[in-house]
């Protein structure tokens, strides 16, 4: 009987541990996996040795599928595809992309950001580290803030009897990342770029070459206003641009009849 006892207490003993074993193993608290926001799709341009760089983009799923699509800069205009599906590590922080076994395939999953992991999983340092982020890019089907005149309402610090509100306007299109619009005098146009946590890039921008003697200081003000664009505030049918700062620089208001 003793025996059968001391047999049993082992058994119930290696369980525990077993227990306690795997339980440690498990990932502690909130992890990029549970934590995060991170299925959608990441683009960026990775350096390339032999080319102007690898513009790259992954999409994730939350059913662990991915599409990775890869351009060599400079060399052609076609397009690598790759899919497959993703596996997380232990601890919830790397995703490794399957079928890429003879390159690097690990990334680490940071808030709206894929960091590209050399081939040992590590952190890639030195002058190019930055170089090697994808960034989350936002859903453009169906944004408020796309395919709409936005009507200019408010320049800061800049009188508005010097400028007639309701001529100057600019509108972001869905399907590409052009915009266009009216300062006052001429046409411009450029492109955009439009990013998670209300980021909002304007590229340079480029314009018609006619000369109007009133509207030109007003004009000049809103095209060195617009390249210091980096947020927008969307609160209805108003649009505010900011800066780095967060500054107000522009207000705008929705068209009627633009819904």
């Amino acid at each position: 009987m003793k025996t059968f006892l001391s047999v049993v207490a082992v058994f119930c003993i290696s369980c525990i541990l077993s227990s306690c074993k795997t339980q440690q193993s498990l990932p502690a608290g909130d992890t990029s996996r549970n934590a995060l926001d991170w299925e959608g799709t990441y683009e960026g341009i990775l350096p390339c040795a032999d080319c102007e760089g690898i513009a790259t983009s992954i999409r994730l799923d939350r059913e662990g599928k991915y599409l990775k699509v890869t351009r060599y800069m400079g060399e052609s205009e076609e397009e690598f595809r790759q899919e497959g599906r993703f596996e997380w590590n232990p601890e919830g922080n790397i995703i490794a992309l399957s079928g890429m076994d003879n390159a690097p395939n690990q990334y680490l999953v940071g808030e709206n950001q894929l960091f590209h992991l050399d081939g040992e999983g590590k952190r890639i340092t030195g002058d190019l580290a930055n170089s090697y982020v994808l960034k989350k890019v936002v859903a453009k089907t169906a944004h408020p803030l796309l395919n709409s005149n936005w009507m200019l309402t408010n320049m800061e610090k800049f009188p508005e009897e010097d400028w007639t509100p309701g001529d100057i306007f600019v509108f972001l299109e869905e399907e590409s990342n052009r915009l266009h619009g009216f300062g006052g005098c001429n046409n411009f146009f450029g492109v955009y770029e439009l990013k998670t946590e209300n980021q909002l890039e304007l590229g340079k921008i480029g314009r018609t070459q006619k000369y109007c003697q009133d509207e030109m200081q007003a004009e000049n003000y809103f095209f060195a206003y617009l390249e210091q664009v980096r947020y927008y505030r969307l609160e209805g049918d108003r649009l505010e641009l900011r800066d780095e700062g967060n500054k107000l620089l522009l207000t705008f208001t929705k068209k009627s009849g633009d819904d």
